[in-house]
């Protein structure tokens, strides 16, 4: 063998093994509690046809669904841990790790839920995001607002404040939201997502808060009798990675996946719209009464609870100040 036939063989040799490290495959499992049909599922099955198609499959994508990977708080703490590459949750869920998002519980907070998407979407948005990172994830970006009212069953029809007063009602099992709904005058009663039907169709609580597309997607309007449109949170969902998974991407990856995220998102927030205004009209031919209260007097009573909710919180407050300058420009 010559010389220039070992080198030539090195050379190709080289070239193969370079070529093998370019093509670095991963695999990204990312789990949600919602059901196989929720904006979440679509966002994800967007997300994981974007991300396939443009890294020409280098970059496989694993969908958990419907709570496969255990409640919210416990997905978390496997992304936080890299168990999970990362999923959907709820930026309820997130204020028990990170205080800053205690914030987002405050009731009434934004008008509706165009000026929620206008300020979390801004440079305000990606500072909270980029909090994430203290926590041990990586915030790709916060996703549909779920606009979340008041279903009861007979005889717990909601028509005024005073209907709500020791109303036994399910609440997202967050400090913000208990004490929200205790300053309204009710009986808030935490408890996870996968206990709420039973819950409701026996009696155990007399109305939960809920999106319209939820009441229809998981089937409480078979069960409930009425929807009050309080509007009282404008419920925020940021799509999260593990921090350590992210931190080991070379930044070509992470602009594909990030960009990936970005348009998934949006297909996301378009579907979750539809999905709540078919919800209601679902809901409202099944039977369910829609009500439309004054909200004035839920408004004054329920930001009675943001001093409590922001206590001894001062990144929630600071936040809280920033988005009323924001909102009164």
């Amino acid at each position: 063998m010559t010389i220039k036939t070992t080198l030539m063989g090195a050379a190709v040799a080289f070239a193969c093994t370079a070529g093998a490290a370019q093509a670095q495959t991963y695999t990204m499992t990312l789990a949600h509690v919602l059901s196989d049909t929720s904006p979440y599922q679509v966002i994800l099955e967007e997300f994981k046809s974007l991300i396939e198609e443009r890294s020409g499959g280098d970059i496989a994508v694993e969908i958990q669904c419907c709570g496969q990977a255990g409640n919210e708080t416990r997905a978390i703490q496997s992304m936080r841990t890299g168990i999970l590459t990362g999923g959907f949750v709820g930026g309820s869920t997130l204020e028990n790790v990170v205080p800053a998002y205690r914030v987002l519980s405050l009731p009434y907070l934004f008008e509706d839920k165009a000026q929620a998407y206008e300020i979390l979407q801004s440079e305000m948005g990606r500072e909270m995001l980029d909090l994430l990172g203290e926590f041990d994830m990586y915030g790709l970006g916060f996703g549909s607002i779920y606009e979340r009212s008041v279903a009861s069953k007979e005889p717990a029809r909601v028509e005024t404040i005073d209907d709500m007063q020791g109303l036994k009602i399910r609440v997202l099992p967050t400090p913000g939201f208990v004490e929200a709904y205790i300053a309204m005058g009710t009986q808030p009663t935490p408890m996870s997502y996968g206990e709420l039907f039973m819950a409701i169709q026996n009696n155990v609580v007399d109305a939960l808060e809920i999106s319209p597309d939820a009441i229809v997607a998981d089937g409480f309007y078979e069960t409930v009798n009425s929807y009050t449109m309080t509007r009282a949170h404008q419920s925020t969902t940021v799509f999260v990675l593990s921090q350590s998974w992210w931190a080991g991407l070379p930044s070509d990856v992470q602009e594909m996946i990030q960009t990936a995220a970005d348009d998934a998102i949006a297909v996301g927030i378009e579907a979750h719209d539809r999905l709540a205004d078919e919800g209601l009209e679902t809901a409202r031919a099944a039977g369910v009464e829609i009500i439309e209260p004054d909200l004035g007097p839920f408004m004054e009573a329920a930001r009675q609870s943001w001093d409590v909710i922001l206590t001894d919180q001062p990144e929630a407050a600071e936040f809280k100040d920033r988005f009323e300058a924001f909102m009164a420009q």
